[in-house]
């Protein structure tokens, strides 16, 4: 018989691992301002293009799938950033 992980021990590595990143994500230097149309505009943390639209969808509580549309521009130097948002 091979070693297995348990499924549960499998699940927490999984949500440790996601946990992670988003704290990444949300403690890094870069600052973008996310625009779309039907949400408003957010100043966010920026690693990338990508990350700054997963945590403008964070802000605007909505799958980050629903904004396709949003723009990512630089934010000006005294944007204060959005804080993380607390998920349950």
């Amino acid at each position: 018989m091979g070693r297995g992980i348990d499924p549960a021990e499998r699940a927490r590595i999984l949500t440790d691992a996601e946990k992670r990143a988003r704290e990444h994500r949300w403690n890094v230097p870069g600052r973008s301002r996310v625009s779309h149309p039907a949400h408003g505009t957010v100043v966010v943390p920026h690693s990338s293009n990508l990350a700054a639209i997963l945590n403008a969808a964070e802000v605007w509580r909505c799958d980050w799938t629903e904004i396709t549309d949003a723009q990512v521009w630089a934010a000006e130097p005294g944007d204060i950033p959005a804080k993380m948002p607390y998920i349950i």
